[in-house]
């Protein structure tokens, strides 16, 4: 059969172009699938069939070969289902003579036995990748429409049956009865924000400021009942909104993984808090047949580690390269997968194996050996990586001259993050100076900055968090300058200035 059939599958989170060829031949009956199906593919053929017989079209006589190509690839999931079907009932009616106007087409979705047409994971990606290939028209599952209607320039025809999809191939005709697309559903409200929380403890408070005004990476080390996690939660409520190239990457994700339970864009940034006891390949992504890990389904949110210290240390270490990059690559037998993973790490964890080190209130228990365990769980390099390390003390310290309403709070954090976000990384190439100076510190914030470095044995990397920390710290307070007090500021939160991790009072 020559009639253009094409259909998609997802490979992690990218989409594939698939095409059905269909050969009838005479001979015993029989139904032959090849092309690399996995087993979820192989297991159409019996779907396909009862769909095609239960929708009152004429099962081919003979052995009917159907070959998804290119031959080579894996085909993955149930979305090929109403494409083969299709295929097969128009190379049926081409041999009897049967089909005068039969275009081909662009057809994704799951078939139930009744040839009722079933949602599929991982549409929008599909689509993304049928429009980069010059697709004009897609049928898609009618409860779908609204997700292929995210993809602008596509003509999107809903069916909810093998019928209707045979129709629109054959005639051209649209089902009688269109699906509600749902549209793109306005941005939910912003979650509540608990004010108290940020009175209660102003020092920790600032921190979650600049966090999430500056997208920075923030550590909370404090005894049980400090409120390290509540703080950390609190840092979801304060971001803003997803801008909509975000928003509709964060959606191809999730929906790629199987996370969409609403209609419409993916408007708050994830908040993604694994448990300790995750694998490598769970938090990066892995598998026989690669999938997206925790670090991407928290792009352009918050990753949240709480009981960091329990987290197996060759876990943590494999943070390193996503939190630099931004990006996780994945390298299997049968392929490679680029996952985007730009996240804000948020992290909280005891400052002992007892949890009491250094606390006024209960006297740790720990043994030397316990401490340097402890202490080995996060490694040098990845605690450089937190711009913002806080010792959370034994509780909350109320401060009740510091309460400000939650909307101002949240606009301050706005407007904060659109300065940082306006600001240009400095290249890579150019000196360290000529780096530092990027981000507008003025000579009193300079000679703060040179004053800091040596007794604090700064890296050439925690010197730029650093500036980049007072950078936001001037945002917040809508100075257009970097002053000296945002580099100390800035200074008192580095891992340095605390002595260590599990550093304290006592």
């Amino acid at each position: 059969m020559d009639i253009p059939i094409r259909t998609g599958g997802l490979q992690g989170i990218e989409g594939v172009s698939v095409a059905v060829e269909v050969d009838l031949v005479r001979g015993l009956p029989a139904f032959h699938l090849v092309g690399l199906p996995t087993s979820a593919v192989r297991e159409s053929r019996e779907r396909v069939t009862a769909a095609i017989r239960n929708s009152g079209h004429r099962l081919p006589a003979g052995k009917v070969t159907v070959n998804l190509a290119p031959a080579d690839v894996p085909k993955e999931g149930t979305g090929h289902d109403l494409a083969i079907a299709v295929a097969v009932i128009l190379a049926e009616r081409v041999r009897r003579g049967r089909a005068r106007r039969a275009s081909g087409g662009f057809l994704v979705g799951e078939l139930s036995l009744f040839g009722e047409v079933r949602p599929v994971r991982g549409l929008l990606s599909i689509v993304l990748d049928a429009r980069a290939r010059g697709e004009r028209a897609v049928v898609v599952p009618a409860s779908q429409v609204w997700e292929a209607r995210l993809v602008p320039g596509l003509e999107v025809i809903g069916v909810s049956s093998l019928a209707q999809a045979v129709d629109w191939v054959l005639a051209g005709r649209r089902p009688a009865v269109d699906a509600p697309s749902g549209g793109a559903r306005p941005a939910p409200p912003a979650p509540p924000l608990p004010i108290e929380q940020l009175a209660s403890q102003p020092h920790a408070a600032r921190a979650a400021l600049l966090a999430a005004a500056g997208g920075h990476h923030l550590l909370l080390v404090g005894p049980p009942g400090a409120g390290k996690t509540r703080l950390a939660r609190l840092l979801g409520h304060l971001l803003p909104d997803l801008e909509e190239d975000e928003a509709l990457q964060v959606t191809r994700i999730h929906g790629a993984a199987g996370l969409l339970h609403r209609p419409g864009l993916v408007r708050r940034p994830p908040v993604r808090a694994p448990h300790h006891t995750i694998t490598a390949a769970g938090l990066l992504g892995g598998g026989g047949r690669p999938r997206p890990g925790e670090v991407t389904l928290a792009h352009a949110g918050v990753l949240f580690l709480d009981e960091l210290s329990e987290f197996a240390a060759r876990t943590l270490d494999a943070l390193r390269e996503p939190l630099s990059e931004g990006v996780v690559h994945v390298a299997r037998g049968n392929g490679h997968r680029r996952f985007p993973a730009r996240f804000q790490l948020v992290a909280a964890t005891n400052p002992c194996r007892c949890g009491y080190l250094g606390s006024r209130v209960r006297a740790c228990v720990c043994r030397p050996g316990d401490l340097a365990r402890h202490r080995g769980r996060l490694s040098g390099p990845l605690r450089d990586r937190f711009e913002l390390v806080v010792d959370m003390g034994d509780g909350d310290r109320p401060d009740p001259g510091a309460g400000d309403r939650a909307d101002d709070v949240r606009g301050r954090v706005a407007r904060a993050r659109a300065i940082v976000r306006r600001l240009q990384p400095p290249p890579a190439h150019w000196s360290l100076g000529r780096r530092v100076a990027a981000f507008g510190l003025d000579t009193a914030a300079r000679d703060v900055l040179d004053q800091a470095r040596r007794p604090l044995a700064l890296s050439a990397r925690g010197l730029l968090r650093a500036c980049a920390v007072a950078h936001t710290a001037a945002a917040l307070d809508g100075d257009p300058v970097v002053r000296a007090h945002h580099v100390r500021e800035a200074l008192q939160f580095r891992h340095e200035a605390l002595g260590s991790m599990t550093a304290a009072e006592g």
